[in-house]
């Protein structure tokens, strides 16, 4: 690992772009370093390492013709989770929980049924080492997917996301539908509200609908619940076989109800008209296009909703929290799961 952390020292300093990732549930560390400091636009019909954010407008690639690849296996280690309680402005709170106010009466005006609303909370965060809140991520959430991102024209990003947008492995496909929340363990006996059940089954009838037309045999499995940290969340899987344009796939399930809302046209507007923040790549998109780099097979991708993601500003740490909003959702409670969420990545800092 020392041996990376120096290449991602010498990358930083030459604003050269690159990737470090970890899998869910492996401990093999990979990483593309491009060789040169020139900006590659996205082409679907190459292989990399994508980047793209939620309103799909900036689209990033690391070829891996323009990469050196690099390999290393990690073993876990035990971090002592930080005693810490919730810490908040008042200032953001009422903000968030006005915007809340706001989304129900849309609800209750039909003009949705859900919207995924977030904001932006800034840490003061001097001389940080980005590699070691990166390798404290790697142990923090095994079972998350685990990045660091450099471009000259994004910034840093680093992330652990609970969250696959789609997985293609030759003509089979593999998404998940994640929603709900709750904070404590991953527990037999974690009871889900109807609140919760409704809002996971609207994300999972949504994508089974978006993908029905572009593949066959689709299977949906029953919900469970899985750990994210000190997080828990509802999930199905959902599994077909490609019969469409692998583009076009992406682009019917992004942005998903996870992170938009239902409908998507009606959620995103709003979104767009109140939230008053540019969301950039939190709840983009990123991970390997055409190649899976572990195996080296092509033509297989590997894509994540950029969740639990925190971007560098200089000195400032940008933490990106969301939570979705439907009809019996509560302001107060809302935006103290959007607290919860941030705790889980100021661990790492």
């Amino acid at each position: 690992m020392d041996w990376i952390a120096a290449k991602v020292s010498e990358q930083l300093l030459h604003q050269k772009p690159f990737v470090c990732y970890a899998k869910p549930n492996t401990q093999k560390l990979l990483g593309l370093f491009q060789r040169t400091a020139e900006s590659s636009c996205f082409n679907a019909l190459e292989s990399g390492f994508c980047m793209v954010s939620f309103d799909g407008k900036n689209k990033y690639m690391l070829r891996d013709s323009d990469c050196d690849l690099y390999a290393a296996a990690f073993s876990l280690t035990e971090y002592s989770w930080p005693v810490t309680s919730p810490s908040f402005s008042s200032e953001d709170k009422v903000h968030f929980e006005h915007l809340v106010s706001k989304a129900l009466q849309a609800i209750q005006q039909q003009t949705f049924q859900k919207v995924v609303l977030s904001r932006k909370e800034n840490v003061v965060a001097p001389h940080t080492d980005v590699f070691a809140v990166f390798q404290r991520l790697l142990n923090l959430y095994p079972t998350a997917f685990r990045y660091l991102w450099y471009h000259p024209e994004t910034g840093i990003w680093i992330g652990a996301t609970p969250e696959q947008l789609v997985k293609k492995e030759g003509d089979s496909l593999h998404t998940v539908a994640l929603a709900g929340t709750q904070l404590g363990p991953n527990r037999a006996d974690v009871v889900w509200g109807e609140k919760e059940i409704q809002e996971q089954k609207l994300v999972t009838d949504y994508i089974a609908a978006q993908l029905q037309p572009l593949t066959e045999s689709l299977r949906v499995s029953a919900p469970y619940t899985v750990e994210a940290g000190a997080l828990v969340h509802l999930k199905t899987d959902i599994q077909g076989v490609l019969k469409s344009d692998w583009t076009t796939v992406v682009e019917a399930l992004h942005p998903t109800p996870a992170v938009c809302g239902f409908p998507k046209q009606e959620a995103l507007a709003f979104i767009q008209e109140f939230e008053g923040y540019h969301r950039s790549f939190y709840a983009g998109y990123l991970g390997e296009w055409n190649k899976n780099f572990n195996t080296y097979h092509e033509g297989d991708s590997d894509l994540f909703v950029n969740l639990r993601c925190m971007q560098w500003e200089k000195d400032v740490v940008a933490i990106y929290v969301g939570c979705g909003i439907n009809d019996g959702s509560i302001p107060a409670q809302e935006f103290m799961e959007t607290v919860n969420k941030s705790m889980t990545v100021k661990r790492a800092l």
